[in-house]
């Protein structure tokens, strides 16, 4: 983790999790349902029955502490309507203590981003938009599922600039089957043109839950992904591209124009308090101890039933050991390029330089994987480039 000053760690930021969508990608593992009629009314009162009774029960830990940031994800998100974005988004900011320039994320699909649409939800309070371009290739846009065109693509990001937004962010996927590195680097040409903000780029993960791994996990289907010294092409070209651009890689998967870094995700690597709210949502508080977490029911109807009937939708919880904190805190840590493990604030919390509480770490420096500057500990490039393998090898 960086250094978080008392300050910092008083700070809250809140997850919204919407988990409804028109269809389901055959590559997405993240909790949700096609719903065409989404119970918004009903979900929003859940929303805000569960706010006040994490609030009831953190208490003074809680209350009127300053909101650092709002981010609506899903699911599609731009699904529900402005006003219900807006009843969403007031309940939160009347609970806590907004900062000067909150920031306030809404996930956005390109199908539905419409000027009309998009200027609304401006009016709701929302202050940068997130769209999930994924690529602008037909080709390997049909490859993922995906239900948009490269012109719906480009069509979004030019309406979330005629509705007024000045911090976009753009989501993009490598690693894709079919896809060539010539093609990839295209999409990211492409994008780097259109000037967002904030650009995402995540390589294509095969998960169990989804219906690409019966496809995708055999030998067969294996044999038509482009496989991981392709992919590691792939990524160095984006970073070649990106950083010519005058893009800044704040994060092994992120990288933005100066000083649009994404505030709420960022708290997530620094070890930042967050509330999960909705199905599926997760809540991190560093207190008391080493830190615990909660997570709550991953299906929206269970989720509003329990709501209705107790008050809270609970499926799971746990208490930090320092062993995990720890290894936490330098997973964490070593995501933020530029920023790695601060030994000094690493000590204050845990008694101990980072050096000393890892083994192997002398394999990853002679690998030229990590490095120290003095006690402090960061990715190489290189390390970058193998950051899977790093923090599988990274262990206390």
């Amino acid at each position: 983790m960086g250094i978080l000053g008392e300050e910092e760690l008083r700070t809250v930021g809140v997850y919204v999790h919407c988990p409804f969508c028109v269809s389901k990608c055959p590559y997405c593992d993240f909790r949700s349902v096609v719903d065409r009629s989404i119970p918004e009314a009903r979900y929003i009162r859940c929303l805000e029955a569960e706010l006040a009774a994490i609030v009831e029960k953190e208490g003074l830990h809680l209350q009127g502490r300053p909101l650092e940031s709002i981010y609506l994800g899903g699911g599609t998100p731009s699904l529900f309507s402005p006003e219900a974005v807006a009843s969403i988004i007031n309940p939160i900011k009347k609970t806590f203590s907004p900062m000067e320039g909150v920031e306030v994320t809404l996930e956005v699909n390109p199908e539905s981003a419409e000027r009309s649409r998009l200027e609304a939800f401006r009016r709701a309070g929302v202050n940068r938009l997130s769209i999930g371009i994924q690529s602008l290739d037909n080709a390997v846009l049909a490859a993922l599922g995906r239900s948009h065109t490269a012109v719906h693509g480009r069509e979004a990001f030019n309406s979330a600039r005629a509705a007024g937004f000045d911090n976009v962010g753009v989501d993009l996927i490598y690693g894709i089957p079919g896809q060539s590195l010539d093609v990839w680097l295209e999409t990211v040409r492409r994008v780097v043109e259109m000037r967002p903000e904030h650009i995402s780029a995540y390589c294509l993960t095969i998960e169990e839950s989804t219906p690409f791994y019966p496809i995708y996990s055999t030998a067969e289907g294996k044999g038509r992904l482009p496989g991981e010294d392709a992919e590691i092409e792939m990524y160095a070209g984006l970073l070649r591209i990106l950083k010519d651009a005058g893009y800044s890689q704040y994060e092994i998967s992120n990288f933005a124009k100066p000083g649009f870094e994404a505030v709420h995700n960022s708290r997530y690597w620094l070890g930042k308090d967050y509330i999960g709210l909705g199905s599926s949502a997760h809540s991190y508080l560093y207190y008391p101890g080493w830190g615990r977490r909660w997570w709550n029911e991953p299906s929206p109807y269970a989720y509003m039933d329990k709501v209705e009937g107790q008050g809270a939708a609970l499926s799971g919880s746990e208490e930090l050991t320092r062993g995990e904190a720890l290894h936490e805190a330098v997973v964490l840590g070593l995501r933020m390029l530029g920023r790695g493990v601060d030994a000094v604030a690493f000590k204050k919390r845990f008694g101990i330089y980072p050096r000393e509480a890892l083994t192997g770490c002398d394999e990853l420096v002679g690998r030229n994987l990590v490095r120290f500057t003095g006690e402090d500990m960061c990715l190489t490039d290189e390390g970058a480039l193998l950051s899977n393998e790093v923090f599988l090898r990274v262990s206390v």
